[in-house]
């Protein structure tokens, strides 16, 4: 395995100032002549927390997972509140989408990159998926930021809307600080056509981002006639992560039935020519 520490700023030219995060590692397969497949689809973590820490329970364990079906993983440590909210947050995933493009032929890839995001980092990487334009990416790329948009995207239990009835507060809050306005960013309002394939899970009964973010995003999805598909497991405590005791403090037969979200995973983005073992 190859792992790697990425300074996105240093990359970009951009200074940094007190940020004390906005990192990318990486946990790639070395290349090798006795392994088939040289060249590797990619997948990009989002770990939740709020947007207020990174979640390592969302980060390692998730990495480890796909890097062993045969994907190049690769996890953004991103800035959090109270340090950054936007346009920090948003600068930093488009940041990270667009050194993987850039550096496509120095990494292995064979071009095919998905996002991954849980809870608040399924915000982010929704904002990724359909708002890869934004004046904000807009204005740090130009008409280049078109490559910012990922060929797939898998959204677990991600907050979604920005609407009363359903919104996680303090996502939104350290999101949009006092530079945004929560509908913008509310990602349902956000489909389009041209959106990528997503594939989403939740569980009916999390008590902290209702199941009804990924119901919402679902039909905006299915109504853009944009391929997607969605699991609603019917038990599950909100964080799931990859179901394991190594991010549990234990495990039961419904954590083990919502672990098929994994495999579930693998199969759509296989079905999208994503390369995996």
């Amino acid at each position: 395995m190859l792992t790697e520490k990425i300074d996105l700023y240093a990359c970009f030219g951009v200074r940094r100032g007190n940020k004390p995060r906005g990192y990318l590692y990486s946990y790639r397969h070395a290349a090798s002549k006795e392994i088939a497949g040289k060249e590797r689809s990619a997948i990009l973590i989002f770990p939740g927390g709020g947007y207020s820490f990174v979640s390592e329970r969302e980060w390692e364990p998730v990495a480890l997972y796909y890097y062993g079906r045969g994907l190049d993983a690769y996890v953004l440590e991103y800035n959090v509140a109270p340090d950054c909210a936007y346009p920090t947050l948003l600068q930093e995933g488009g940041m990270a989408m667009m050194y993987l493009r850039r550096e496509g032929r120095r990494l292995h890839s064979d071009g095919k990159i998905a996002v991954l995001g849980f809870s608040s980092g399924g915000h982010l990487s929704g904002c990724i998926s359909l708002l890869w334009d934004d004046p904000v990416l807009f204005g740090m790329f130009g008409e280049e930021c078109a490559r910012i948009r990922p060929d797939a995207a898998v959204l677990a239990y991600a907050v979604v809307s920005s609407e009363e009835d359903c919104r996680d507060e303090e996502t939104f809050v350290n999101f949009c600080g006092e530079g945004a306005p929560y509908e913008r960013y509310s990602l349902e309002k956000c489909v389009r056509p041209s959106a990528p394939p997503v594939f989403l899970w939740a569980t009916a009964d999390d008590a902290v981002v209702p199941v009804e973010n990924s119901i919402r995003l679902y039909r905006a999805l299915c109504a853009a006639g944009v391929p997607a598909e969605y699991h609603a497991f019917y038990r599950g405590e909100h964080g799931l992560s990859v179901c394991s005791e190594e991010v549990l403090s234990a495990c039961s037969a419904e954590t083990e039935h919502v672990k098929h979200w994994l495999q579930l995973s693998v199969e759509f983005l296989c079905g999208q020519g994503f390369f995996a073992a």
